[in-house]
């Protein structure tokens, strides 16, 4: 009998699923390249079993958006006023997270235009937040 190697999307989907099942949130989303995986808990109840939704990104499709997520809890302070609409560059300083008296910087990880600022200035943060939604270029 030969060994494969597991598909990398399946061993990803199968962690969100344990990973959904650990915490208390309602849903855990990963963004790639080419795919995107979400995974949703049905209904309220944290026992609840999981719901799974996969889409590939087709050929036709002409924008992919990201979200920039928190690294750390803290407070989020914007690097300045940003607005739905503004180009930002891969490395662009978005903001910062404050947490324990030291500031973690958040990066916009590609070039594209921001769509939607998730989350006012002062605002305190989780680990994994959504910060802003940005149309990659």
């Amino acid at each position: 009998m030969s060994e494969r190697d597991p598909d990398p999307v399946l061993t990803l989907l199968d962690d969100m699923v344990k990973a959904l099942h650990a915490s208390v949130a309602a849903t855990i989303e990963v963004s790639a390249d080419s795919f995107s995986l979400t995974v949703t808990r049905d209904g309220a109840a944290p026992a609840a079993s999981p719901v799974v939704a996969m889409t590939q990104d087709s050929a036709a499709e002409t924008t992919r958006t990201q979200h920039v997520h928190a690294t750390t809890v803290g407070i989020f302070s914007a690097a300045r006023d940003w607005r739905a609409g503004e180009t930002v560059k891969r490395g662009d300083v978005l903001g910062g997270i404050q947490s324990l008296g030291h500031i973690t910087e958040v990066p916009c990880p590609a070039d594209g235009v921001i769509e939607e600022v998730l989350v006012t200035a002062g605002a305190p943060v989780e680990y994994g937040q959504p910060l802003f939604a940005i149309t990659l270029a």
